[in-house]
């Protein structure tokens, strides 16, 4: 039996990687064979990946198989990537795309409007 919290945080990098590559869960399934549900259990964390649609996606999106991989705490349970849980919406995509446009001064301002809104955040400063 296998870790639940690892499997949905690998389908995060995973959509995480289609995403920044520009492809849909179709496109990305008929260029390794699979269908669009397929992918979509794969990125949901209810299927998990066997080593060799691993190595099929790792070509399709450009990326290493340990960029699937998250950290592990001792007792099994995967180490979240906050970059990844924001993959999880095309929102966060876009406000990362247009966050990694800005200038530093803009970056820093947007940053304080999103602390004011979230009086709770954690500063990483």
């Amino acid at each position: 039996m296998g870790n639940k919290s690892l499997d949905i945080e690998i389908g995060r990098r995973l959509r995480q990687a289609r995403m920044a590559k520009g492809l849909t869960q179709k496109e990305m399934a008929a260029a390794i064979g699979l269908s669009h549900q397929s992918i979509q259990k794969y990125e949901n964390g209810e299927s998990r990946l066997s080593l060799s649609t691993l190595a099929l996606l790792r070509h399709q999106l450009g990326i290493e198989a340990a960029d699937l991989l998250p950290a592990i705490r001792a007792d099994g349970t995967a180490v979240a990537d906050p970059l990844a849980s924001m993959a999880q919406s095309i929102t966060g995509v876009r406000l990362a795309n247009l966050f990694g446009r800005m200038r530093p001064d803009q970056q820093q301002s947007l940053l304080n409007v999103a602390k004011a809104i979230v009086p709770d955040a954690v500063s990483a400063t």
